[in-house]
């Protein structure tokens, strides 16, 4: 009983620190936005020393990524048509989504990279990837003391799940 009430109120405790520390940006993600898969780097960025503004500037003046963004919009309105109309047909429209996802996610990590080339403070952006790491290891570990070692732990730290 005593064991179980402990790893409750660790867990709890964990949940509030995980929160507060992903909270502000996860809310915002890169482009103002809701956090998005980029949540991490944004924190990161923001430990770095990089203001919202600077993220967010670097993100809009990318002209880039405005294609990129159309074209996945467009390749996956296509693959949803295929898949409706002639679903064993689709290896085409399947492979232009696919091209075009990994076209917007490389672009984004080019931003991203710009901007850590820029951050006046990488050691501190380093120290708080470290201390991340060690907080998403402990909640793998309570989970897996809660519900068995059977237990994937489920998401990552970058997507806080």
């Amino acid at each position: 009983m005593k064991r179980a009430r402990t790893a409750s109120l660790i867990g709890g405790v964990l949940v509030v620190a995980t929160a507060a520390i992903y909270g502000q940006a996860l809310a915002r993600g890169p482009n103002g936005h809701g956090g998005g898969r980029d949540g991490q780097l944004w924190l990161l960025a923001r430990a770095a020393g990089l203001s919202r503004t600077q993220i967010t500037t670097a993100f809009q003046n990318d002209t880039n990524l405005k294609s990129d963004f159309a074209n996945v919009r467009s390749t996956h309105q296509a693959l949803q048509s295929c898949l409706l109309s002639s679903p064993n047909s689709c290896g085409d429209k399947i492979s232009a989504y696919g091209g075009a996802l990994q076209t917007l996610s490389q672009e984004r990590m080019t931003v991203w990279a710009g901007l850590f080339a820029s951050a006046p403070n990488l050691t501190q952006a380093s120290t708080l990837q470290g201390q991340l790491q060690q907080l998403h290891a402990q909640r793998k570990q309570i989970f897996q003391q809660i519900f068995g070692s059977s237990t994937t732990g489920g998401g990552s730290a970058t997507t806080g799940g």
